[in-house]
C-alpha cells in the first residue's frame, strides 16, 4: 500500500540478499520492499569525471607504495583511518563512496580559487612592469572565501556553482540517482529450479535486482524507465490516503423540515386559490376582487417553493446543480415577492378610487386590468435585472475552507451561494420592490376605515407590521448565521423567515373573508354593509327584506 524512498545506505542491505516467503517475518519484509526507491547523490558511474575519478584511485589501490604514502599523509593509526573511512584504504580506493565526489570536488575548488589568486595577482605585476614572484604573494582567508564563492567548473559530481548567501554548494548543480528496487523474477525461478531438484532449498525465495529509473542533472529530472511502485504496477499512487472531509452538508433531518415547512405554504397557497375560485361569485368574495387574491396566492407559492432549493447543496447533487439551485433562490424570492405585495397594493389601490368617486357621486368605471398596469411593470424590472444577474455574475455554490491538515488538504469545509457583485443586484431589486411595499402601505392607511366586505385594509396593514417586524428581527440573524460554518443554521433562519411571511400574508388576507362568508351563511343573507371614506357614509343594503325582518324581531 506504501512506497518507501531511503537514502543510499539502504542499497546495501538490499543488494543480494535473498527473502524466504515461508518465514513470516521475511515475507512481510519482501512485500514491503517491493518497489522501494533508494535516492542517491554525488557521483555517478557513467558521468566522464567519475569515471575518470573512480579510475585514478583504483590504480592508486594497486600500487604499494601509493598507498604507503597516502597512510603516511593520514598520519593515523589503522584503526582510526579504518572508522572514518568505513573500511581499509585499499579497499576504500577499489570501490570510492557516493561522498568521494563531493569532497574531491571540494578540494579542487578551494585549489582552483587559490589559483586564480594567484594568476590575478600575477597578471597585476604583468600589467605594472613588475615581475611575477609567487613566494611574496599574500593570501589572506577572506581573500580565498570570496574566491571560492565564484568558483565554477565541471567537477566529478557535476556542474560546480557556490551558494553565495550560503558558501555551500548549490543543490541544483548536484547529481542525484533514483534506484528502483523490485522481485528479480529470474532468480525467483532459478530458486525454483534448483528446489525442484533439491528438496531442501526453498522455491519460495525471492531476490530483488536494482534499476536505475531517473536521474537529475543540470537541474531537472531524466528519466530513464518507468518507476514500479510497491503495488507492482507502474501507475502512480496517491500522495497521501484521502482525507476525511467534514463538508458540513445539511442533514436529513433539515432537509425534511424545509420540505414540511415548503408544503404547508404550498397547501395554503393552493387551497386559497381554490377557495376563492369556488366562492368567485360570493359578495365577499367579490368585494375582495377575486384576479388579485389569485395573484397573492401565486406569488406566496413562489416564495414558499423558494425553500426547495435552499436544501439543495452538493451533499445531493453535482456542481451543476447546486449552481442552479443557487440561481433559483434569487428568482422564486423576487418575482413572488414582486407579485404578492404588487397584488396587495393594486387592488387597495382600485378600491380607493372606486369609493373617492361614490364620495363625489361621479361613475368611474376602474377594471382590475387598468390598475395592473404597474403591477405588470415592476414585475418586467425585476426579471430584467434578474436575467442580468443570471447572465453577467449567476450565484455559484462554491466550498468555503474552514481547517486544512498539515498537507494543506481539506478537512473542514462549507457550502455556500456567492457571486461577486450580489450585494449590487439586491440593492437594486431592494430599491425596486421596496416602492410597491410603501405604497401599498400607504394604500392601506388610506382604506383603513372601509369595510371588510369591500377591502381588508386593516388586516392588510398587519401584513405590513408582521412584514416589518419578520425583517428588523430575522435579517440581522440572517447575515449572523451566513458565514456560519454550520450551514443549517443559515438554512433554518431562511426557511423560517419565508414561512413566517408566507403563511402570514395567507392568514391575514384569507382568513377573514372565510370568517366573514361562513357568519352570513349562517345567518342567512348578507348584513347591512356601512362604508366610511374621508368621513362620508353611504349606505348599501344588499338585502333589504332580511334587514326589515331583523328590525321586526327586535321590535
Amino acid at each position: 500500500q506504501h512506497t518507501w524512498l531511503f537514502s543510499v545506505q539502504l542499497s546495501n542491505s538490499l543488494a543480494g540478499r535473498k527473502f524466504s516467503f515461508d518465514d513470516p517475518y521475511e515475507s512481510r519484509l519482501a512485500k514491503a520492499y517491493q518497489g522501494v526507491g533508494v535516492l542517491s547523490v554525488g557521483g555517478l558511474k557513467g558521468i566522464e569525471k567519475f569515471d575518470m575519478l573512480n579510475s585514478s584511485m583504483q590504480q592508486l589501490a594497486q600500487s604499494e607504495t601509493d598507498l604507503s604514502f597516502l597512510n603516511s599523509l593520514l598520519q593515523m593509526e589503522h584503526a582510526l583511518t579504518t572508522q572514518i573511512l568505513g573500511q581499509e584504504l585499499k579497499f576504500f580506493l577499489k570501490d570510492p563512496h557516493t561522498a568521494t565526489a563531493f569532497a574531491f570536488d571540494a578540494v579542487i575548488a578551494i585549489g582552483l580559487a587559490a589559483c586564480g589568486l594567484v594568476q590575478n595577482a600575477n597578471d597585476n605585476k604583468i600589467l605594472m612592469g613588475e615581475e611575477p614572484n609567487q613566494a611574496s604573494l599574500n593570501i589572506t582567508g577572506k581573500d580565498l572565501y570570496d574566491a571560492f564563492l565564484k568558483t565554477t567548473f565541471e567537477g566529478t559530481s557535476g556542474n560546480i556553482t557556490i551558494d553565495p548567501n550560503t558558501g555551500t554548494r548549490d543543490p541544483q548543480t548536484t547529481l542525484y540517482t533514483l534506484t528502483n528496487f523490485i522481485f528479480d523474477e529470474a532468480i525467483s525461478a532459478t530458486s525454483a529450479a534448483v528446489s525442484h531438484q533439491d528438496k531442501s532449498v526453498s522455491a519460495n525465495m525471492v531476490r530483488f535486482k536494482k534499476i536505475q529509473t531517473a536521474l537529475f542533472k543540470s537541474g531537472k529530472w531524466e528519466n530513464n524507465i518507468a518507476y514500479t511502485f510497491n503495488d507492482g504496477t507502474t501507475n502512480i499512487p496517491s500522495d497521501l490516503p484521502m482525507p476525511e472531509i467534514d463538508a458540513n452538508y445539511l442533514s436529513t433531518g433539515f432537509r425534511i423540515i424545509g420540505f414540511v415547512l415548503c408544503g404547508i405554504i404550498v397547501v395554503m397557497a393552493l387551497s386559497s386559490s381554490a377557495w376563492t375560485y369556488l366562492n368567485s361569485k360570493r359578495g365577499v368574495v367579490r368585494a375582495s376582487q377575486p384576479i388579485f387574491l389569485h395573484i397573492i396566492s401565486a406569488g406566496t407559492l413562489l416564495m414558499g417553493l423558494s425553500i426547495i432549493p435552499l436544501t439543495i447543496d452538493q451533499g445531493v447533487t453535482d456542481q451543476e446543480g447546486a449552481d442552479t439551485a443557487c440561481a433559483c433562490i434569487a428568482w422564486l424570492l423576487v418575482l413572488g415577492f414582486s407579485l404578492t405585495f404588487s397584488a396587495l397594493f393594486t387592488k387597495t389601490y382600485r378600491i380607493n378610487q372606486i369609493m373617492k368617486s361614490a364620495a363625489k357621486f361621479t361613475r368611474l368605471k376602474l377594471t382590475a386590468t387598468d390598475v395592473m398596469k404597474p403591477m405588470v411593470v415592476f414585475l418586467l424590472i425585476n426579471i430584467i435585472v434578474l436575467a442580468l444577474w443570471t447572465a453577467l455574475d449567476p450565484p455559484q455554490s462554491q466550498t468555503v475552507v474552514i481547517l486544512e491538515d498539515r498537507f494543506g488538504r481539506i478537512t473542514e469545509s462549507y457550502d455556500m451561494c456567492i457571486s461577486e457583485n450580489s450585494t449590487a443586484f439586491i440593492a437594486v431589486l431592494g430599491v425596486i420592490n421596496l416602492g410597491p411595499l410603501l405604497f401599498a402601505c400607504f394604500q392601506a392607511y388610506r382604506a383603513r376605515n372601509l369595510s371588510t366586505d369591500f377591502q381588508e385594509s386593516s388586516y392588510i396593514l398587519g401584513v405590513m407590521a408582521t412584514i416589518l417586524l419578520v425583517t428588523a428581527l430575522g435579517i440581522p440573524v440572517l447575515f449572523i448565521t451566513r458565514d456560519n460554518p454550520d450551514p443549517a443554521a443559515f438554512f433554518f433562519v431562511s426557511a423560517s423567515l419565508v414561512f413566517v411571511v408566507c403563511t402570514s400574508i395567507l392568514t391575514l388576507i384569507f382568513a377573514p373573508k372565510v370568517y366573514a362568508l361562513r357568519r352570513k351563511n349562517n345567518a342567512g343573507g348578507a348584513p347591512v354593509t356601512i362604508i366610511r371614506n374621508d368621513g362620508m357614509a353611504i349606505r348599501n343594503v344588499i338585502n333589504e327584506k332580511a334587514e326589515l325582518e331583523a328590525e321586526n324581531l327586535k321590535l
